[in-house]
């Protein structure tokens, strides 16, 4: 579940709505993110599924690069020579920046790789691109500083609450000394106090929750792919061909949740 920029504002003001935003992030956490075109291994094309895990094992042991260049125990690549324990040699990584849309397919200014090291310039068009994905950067992006600003007024609210709480409390032990009418006082400054108390600890607790769901809304944005506040496309997609304009066409599948089909 991922918020629209225009729902931001009224969800961050919300604890209860803050637990079910915590909820959704919680559950697209990972640890130990692999690189990132090395996500999403299950890609649908109608009623047929590709699984991308032997090329993503592949290439996360630096696949067969250049001769006298691959890991410990795995053989070179011949000389002049594609390596042919390479899985799925149609499917290309992807990166770039997004440039425009044209039918749902994006325009992409894009590197084209073949292996981890050998790769070309292209511009091309990438159907079934992850705009779900581009969509979650964004709005982590927005979420952010929204998150900020509640920390930054529950934080000003505790503050003023417990300097009220003092004030309350001083007053009840100064009237409490006095004569009959002033320490009829007392006790409405005690209940005073002891509200403003609550009061500021409610806004901290508030405000760990804001904190909390900053930081692990930082956490999703940072394994998301991006550079300089951009979402930066990077993915394996199956290339298809050129279309009548010369154009690189690529198609990435629709991407299914990691771990299932």
């Amino acid at each position: 579940m991922w918020l629209k920029p225009d729902e931001i504002k009224g969800v961050t003001m919300k604890p209860l709505c803050l637990f079910v935003l915590l909820a959704a992030l919680s559950g697209s956490a990972q640890t130990n993110q692999p690189p990132a075109c090395c996500r999403h291994p299950y890609r649908n094309f109608g009623r047929v599924t590709v699984n991308l895990t032997p090329l993503f094992q592949w290439w996360q042991h630096g696949g067969g690069d250049t001769p006298g260049d691959h890991p410990p125990g795995i053989a070179p690549v011949p000389a002049g020579g594609a390596d042919p324990r390479r899985p799925l040699s149609a499917w290309k990584r992807i990166t770039g920046i997004k440039t425009a849309e044209l039918n749902g397919a994006w325009v992409v200014d894009a590197e084209v790789f073949t292996s981890p090291a050998t790769r070309t310039n292209e511009w091309i068009l990438l159907q079934n691109p992850p705009a779900a994905e581009e969509l979650q950067y964004y709005n982590l992006q927005a979420l952010l500083p929204q998150y900020d600003a509640q920390i930054a007024s529950d934080q000003k609210a505790s503050q003023a609450d417990l300097k009220a709480e003092e004030k309350a409390a001083a007053r009840a032990k100064a009237d409490a000394n006095g004569d009959k009418w002033t320490r009829q006082s007392v006790y409405g400054y005690n209940q005073l106090a002891a509200q403003k108390k609550e009061a500021a600890a409610a806004a901290l607790a508030d405000q760990k929750q804001y904190e909390a769901a900053r930081d692990l809304a930082r956490k999703q944005l940072a394994a998301l792919p991006g550079a300089n506040g951009r979402y930066q496309l990077d993915c394996f997609a199956l290339e298809i061909g050129r279309n009548s304009r010369g154009q690189l066409v690529f198609d990435a599948g629709v991407m299914g949740v990691d771990g299932a089909p």
